[in-house]
């Protein structure tokens, strides 16, 4: 009986994931591209990112997440991005490629203050094993009729506000065709709509001591017929190379956070603290992001690091 709660429950979870919101990232601060896509382009360098995230360690067949992201800007005010994603919650896989494309309105003559727009194309694969699921009853028509393997498209909206090394203020939507699929062939046909997600997200940098800054933060996320969600950051830097943060996820998780910044290379680890009643069958969720600055000719000798702070 066990098992078959446990299976119910992630299945029912790989419906959400798919039909309710973009896969959950604790770091999502380091690129802040994931959430909006008119944060494309917005540095002075190309930066390239890896982030694994394994949630719910100790829950077999919890979601896994895959990202690899690069954007750069291109000139005129122009910015584009590539992101390849792979998202694992048994027994669903999603997978899939984004492009982003953003322009950039300069609001002061230092070009530090920006009006940004962007816009993301986003294609990917729906697929579902019956294989994976654990019933009350053998050979249920509703499961044995629900492979089904589809390929869908979509596209993400963003606008951003900002100062450089300072503060942003961002809105993006996404899933805006919120298209209609039959995700599992049963019987009866069931329209599966992608519903629209709106996320918005700000941040701001509170120099303390020439060597020291506090980077407060938050995510606020809504969309009709699911749970409100927030997280509230908290990031201390010494140096723009070392930081030690913590968030704190509504009614999910306390989330705590490790930063290391060297040469062109920034490294984070986060571990989530599950708050919910998930925390009787896991030990927390971890995850792992790697960016990579790109120097361009201006910058190709520079030793500046990769800023903690979009």
């Amino acid at each position: 009986m066990k098992r078959i709660f446990l299976a119910f429950t992630i299945f029912a979870m790989g419906i959400s994931v798919y039909g309710q919101q973009i896969p959950l990232h604790s770091q999502y601060m380091m690129d802040l591209s994931l959430v909006n896509p008119a944060v494309a382009g917005s540095y002075d360098f190309a930066l390239v990112s890896l982030s694994y995230r394994q949630q719910w360690v100790g829950f077999d067949g919890a979601p896994v997440t895959q990202h690899f992201n690069m954007h750069k800007h291109i000139g005129n005010n122009v910015g584009l991005g590539l992101t390849f994603f792979n998202e694992l919650t048994s027994p669903t896989r999603r997978t899939g490629i984004q492009f982003s494309f953003a322009y950039h309105i300069p609001l002061s003559d230092d070009m530090t203050r920006k009006l940004s727009f962007g816009l993301s194309p986003v294609f990917f694969q729906h697929y579902l094993n019956s294989e994976l699921i654990t019933t009350d009853q053998p050979n249920d028509p509703a499961v044995e009729n629900g492979f089904n393997n589809q390929f869908c498209p979509d596209a993400n909206f963003g606008i951003m506000f900002s100062k450089k090394s300072k503060y942003y203020v961002g809105v993006s939507v996404f899933n805006l065709l919120q298209i209609r699929r039959d995700l599992f062939q049963v019987m009866d046909r069931i329209e599966n709509p992608i519903e629209r997600s709106f996320y918005f997200t700000a941040g701001y940098q509170i120099h303390v001591h020439e060597d020291f800054s506090i980077y407060p933060s938050g995510l606020v996320q809504y969309q009709i017929n699911a749970p409100f969600q927030f997280d509230a950051n908290l990031r201390f830097i010494y140096k723009d190379r070392f930081g030690l943060g913590a968030s704190y996820r509504y009614e999910d998780a306390l989330v705590y956070m490790a930063f290391l910044s060297f040469g062109n290379f920034r490294v984070g680890y986060s571990y989530d603290m599950t708050l919910s009643d998930i925390n009787m069958y896991s030990f927390g969720s971890n995850e792992f992001h790697v960016s990579y600055r790109i120097p361009n000719k201006k910058n190709l000798n520079s030793q500046a690091r990769i800023p903690m702070f979009y």
